[in-house]
């Protein structure tokens, strides 16, 4: 970037691929390609401080990237990109069990992560993720109170159910979290928090319109939405990056990016069918067996 561009604007940036830049200033972010990857405008690896308004629109473009490569990889050439199936109840239950995967998974891998930070001597990022074990342990028993409201047996719908997306997403955060350098793990819990937040009361009312009448099956969905406790922590997590490294800053945009894909294709390149949900379904309820 010129000399004179940084003296007057502070700028943030990473290279989410080769030849893929996200960039970020404190009003504005925009994706930078270059067909010779190392050569061009921000082709050395980040300089300077971050600020929480550029470190904000940083991860939040390496967030859209990741949405936008996710996008091009389900196109396919001379074919209209087929629907998602529509919501039912079974697939609903199926989502439940992604969320509970997700979710048990937290208190034991931010603990891991937490001790690595604090060996290392990385007080804050041991403390931001100390939180995180605090304030997500108890979410995948959210998940399963869900699931007992939709008459089955919880334990016997997350044994027989475990979505492939949450499988890559557990797997990349325990990549992350037993990496070099664990602070990838800050970037794969802003992505999904972040992108909780696109989870407003118009998406709220759409589950609730097919469940059963008086059935409470979103109380795992209403914490990991806009109307629970994500817009907080994604406040936090900002906060904290924003005083990292360029270095480190980096690593956290490019685990955004790459989580924000795994939520956004199909894991293994395929769509449950609603017979097969139903067909796995049926042996879950508490009188088969499964109490």
């Amino acid at each position: 970037m010129p000399a004179d561009s940084m003296e007057t604007e502070l700028f943030e940036w990473a290279a989410v691929t080769p030849g893929t830049v996200v960039v970020a200033t404190a009003a504005r972010a925009f994706l930078h390609r270059s067909d010779i990857p190392g050569e061009g405008a921000f082709s050395t690896p980040m300089q300077g401080p971050g600020s929480p308004a550029t470190t904000r629109n940083l991860l939040d473009a390496a967030i859209g990237a990741g949405q936008r490569a996710a996008a091009d990889r389900l196109e396919r050439p001379g074919e209209l990109r087929p629907d998602p199936p529509p919501m039912t109840v079974h697939r609903w239950a199926w989502r439940l069990a992604g969320y509970y995967w997700t979710t048990h998974a937290t208190p034991r891998l931010m603990t891991e992560a937490a001790a690595r930070f604090a060996a290392e001597g990385r007080g804050a990022l041991a403390r931001w993720a100390e939180r995180k074990v605090a304030d997500e342990r108890g979410h995948d028993d959210l998940a399963l109170r869900d699931l007992r409201a939709l008459g089955y047996s919880a334990e016997a719908v997350v044994a027989a159910l475990v979505p492939e997306t949450a499988t890559a997403l557990v797997r990349y955060f325990t990549d992350c979290v037993r990496d070099a350098d664990p602070v990838g793990c800050v970037g794969y819990a802003y992505a999904l928090e972040r992108l909780a937040l696109t989870r407003g009361r118009a998406y709220l009312e759409r589950i609730e319109s097919i469940l059963p009448r008086g059935v409470d099956a979103t109380r795992c969905l209403r914490v990991h939405s806009s109307a629970g406790s994500d817009a907080r922590h994604v406040d936090e997590t900002v906060s904290l990056a924003s005083g990292l490294s360029p270095a480190e800053r980096t690593r956290i945009a490019v685990a955004s990016y790459e989580t924000t894909i795994l939520c956004y294709l199909p894991a293994g390149g395929e769509v449950v069918s609603e017979d097969a949900l139903k067909e796995s379904l049926s042996r879950c309820s508490p009188g088969a067996g499964h109490a």
